[in-house]
């Protein structure tokens, strides 16, 4: 089959970033050989033909059709967004499509030449645009692709609800294949759950020291002013992590510290100090007090020219050390909801789920054109040990005693042990590096551990040899701190936003009351002042208003509850009902499931609220001080 006027048509509704390769690669195609369509007077009976071994889509195309679509609307019909593997011949999801409780469906098809028939079969032109459908090549489906997909609105509340339909038997053959992308996806749905987190405790402990440490932060250097300052100045960056194999390339690091930009991990920074090679950044990213251990102590004059950053929610004990002995130090909020819309322009955002990530994703702003990883082992060494030699806190029991999986090795060969913790942080390197701009070569040089993809691995000695031939200017370009008129002006801002933030989160909490009432008067006899309907809009409008960008700053504290009750309700939301009776008795199990989360929401709310009004006590003590309020 050659292409057709409807094809083109197709082709220009493929206009997303998404489809840039895809649509270059389906560009170059003029005819079908591989496969060809047997057409019908009934273009639903429409069946594909291989051409090679003789071999057909379908056994009864309109049969298959009609049987598969009774299956969904039976089985599927309140999940807003489906997963296929397969494109058949397209008419699947043409009529599907028809239906408006399908907010999306995602396909993935192997055969180039299979979405090139479909698209000149039926006219998709609106889906496409819309985004209701998604068309993927499986060959360039990745982890970064599959992690955009399952942070959208319609999914990130429903991660439970993810099933990949095969189209038909004739896509069976494609089972590793399918493997494959399942296993991405599953990773997915972990790692978006992580991000969640587990615990609000974690989160209000963030946004109290994050308030509580704001006024040092605004008096500091800024992010901006770094970047203004030393982006491009230096052509290669190396992070220095922990690993096993950390002590092997400690010489060499040594020898060529003076010929790149070093980047330390907090839990380095002993270490490093210890042999004598000094870092130009130590990153710190945790928010618990166990990691201000790192800065307990005082190495003289080793920490001159060193810069300290830290995220903003840090523990108050890891400045105090800092202080103490006089080390330069800068901080910056983590790209979190509360501390992004509170810190004023300029201030930036960094994040990670570990300080390498975060020295990673530091030294890309940086605009360093290499990025070599040493100590980045993700896994026990052969001998069993966690960490470096000198690693201040020794061998973890409560890491050696956590359960154990297998990654590949480092070089290909083989496999290491590894913790599940681990192979999530070696997963979201896989996806910092394939993210990276393309000009920028990431070199693995750990020479041990676990492969990150998309790295070159190459031996640190050979690295040192050929890219570290010049030596650096250091120290690096001193940073400065806003001059006191504007860091008052900025201190301003932060503080009337708290303060709003405070008044916007009496309204909530006065709402969660009123809505929790409702729900108390279904259970009390001869009582029952509000109809069902009326309860539940109660709660959708509760939601709705949380959802809303005003209330963007309580994502961090509610995110968790929010994100585990509510894929809890997904079975409940996703159960399909044929009557009325049915209907009602969803409505009432959907509104008692609510009636927890409404209380957690309602005194956690409180509780930042309550945390707040005795952290901004710093800030506002500062701005009193200065004669600014």
């Amino acid at each position: 089959m050659k292409s057709s006027p409807l094809f083109e048509k197709n082709l220009n509704a493929l206009k997303m970033p998404l489809y840039v390769s895809l649509l270059s690669k389906l560009k170059r195609m003029k005819e079908s050989k591989k496969f060809e369509p047997l057409l019908d007077l009934d273009p639903l009976n429409l069946n594909i033909l291989e051409m090679k071994t003789k071999k057909k889509l379908y056994k009864n195309p309109l049969e298959e059709l009609e049987n598969f679509l009774a299956h969904i609307n039976q089985n599927f019909i309140t999940h807003p967004v489906l997963f296929f593997y397969g494109v058949g011949n397209g008419y699947l999801y043409k009529i599907l499509l028809q239906n408006k409780n399908f907010k999306r469906i995602i396909v993935f098809e192997k055969e180039l030449e299979l979405l090139f028939l479909a698209l000149n079969l039926a006219d998709f032109t609106q889906e496409l645009l819309s985004g209701r459908l998604v068309l993927l090549l499986s060959a360039e489906f990745s982890p970064s692709l599959s992690n955009v997909i399952f942070k959208s609105n319609e999914l990130k509340l429903l991660l439970r609800s993810y099933y990949l339909h095969l189209h038909c038997d004739f896509y069976a053959r494609y089972h590793k294949d399918i493997l494959r992308i399942n296993t991405i996806n599953k990773n997915s749905i972990i790692t978006s759950s992580l991000h969640q987190g587990n615990d609000p405790k974690d989160a209000l402990q963030g946004i109290a020291q994050f308030t509580e440490n704001l006024p040092k932060m605004l008096i500091r250097p800024s992010f901006d002013e770094l970047l203004t300052k030393r982006k491009g100045k230096v052509q290669t960056a190396i992070i220095v992590s922990t690993g096993p194999s950390l002590t092997k390339q400690l010489p060499l690091l040594k020898k060529y510290s003076k010929k790149a930009s070093i980047f330390c991990l907090d839990a380095s920074y002993p270490i490093l100090a210890k042999h004598k090679i000094k870092p130009d950044y130590v990153l710190s990213l945790e928010r618990i007090r166990a990691t201000s251990d790192f800065f307990d102590n005082d190495f003289g004059s080793f920490d001159d020219d060193i810069l300290f950053i830290l995220l903003t929610l840090t523990h108050p004990a890891s400045l105090e050390f800092l202080e103490r002995n006089k080390r330069k130090y800068m901080l910056v909020p983590r790209s979190l909801p509360f501390s992004v819309d509170v810190r004023p322009k300029g201030f930036g955002e960094l994040s990670g789920m570990s300080v390498a990530h975060m020295s990673f994703q530091l030294a890309m702003y940086l605009e360093h054109k290499n990025i070599i990883l040493i100590g980045q082992d993700l896994a026990f060494s052969q001998d069993g040990t966690s960490h470096s030699k000198g690693y201040s806190r020794g061998e973890e029991k409560s890491i050696q005693n956590l359960p154990r999986t297998k990654l590949k090795a480092y070089g290909g060969k083989g496999f290491v042990q590894t913790t599940e913790i681990w192979k999530l942080f070696k997963e979201i390197f896989d996806n910092l590096v394939q993210s990276a701009p393309k000009d920028i070569k990431i070199y693995n040089a750990t020479e041990g551990g676990a492969r990150i993809e998309g790295t070159i691995e190459k031996p640190f000695k050979e690295l040192c040899q050929n890219l570290l031939t010049k030596e650096v200017k250091k120290p690096l370009t001193k940073l400065k701190a806003y001059p006191k008129r504007k860091q008052n002006e900025l201190m301003l801002y932060s503080y009337k936003k708290i303060k709003t933030h405070i008044r916007q989160s009496e309204t909530i909490i006065k709402e969660c009351k009123k809505v929790g009432k409702q729900i108390s008067t279904l259970t009390q006899a001869n009582k029952q002042k509000y109809s069902l309907d009326t309860i539940f809009h109660s709660i959708d409008k509760l939601k709705d208003r949380l959802g809303t960008s005003k209330y963007n700053f309580l994502n961090e504290i509610l995110g968790p509850s929010v994100f585990h009750n509510e894929n809890s309700f997904a079975p409940l939301f996703l159960q399909n009902v044929e009557n009325e009776s049915e209907k009602q008795n969803k409505l009432v199990a959907w509104i008692y499931s609510s009636e927890a989360l409404i209380d957690e929401i309602h005194n956690l709310v409180l509780l930042q609220n309550e945390t707040l009004k005795k952290t901004i006590v710093p800030l506002r003590d500062l701005l009193e001080k200065r004669g600014v309020i």
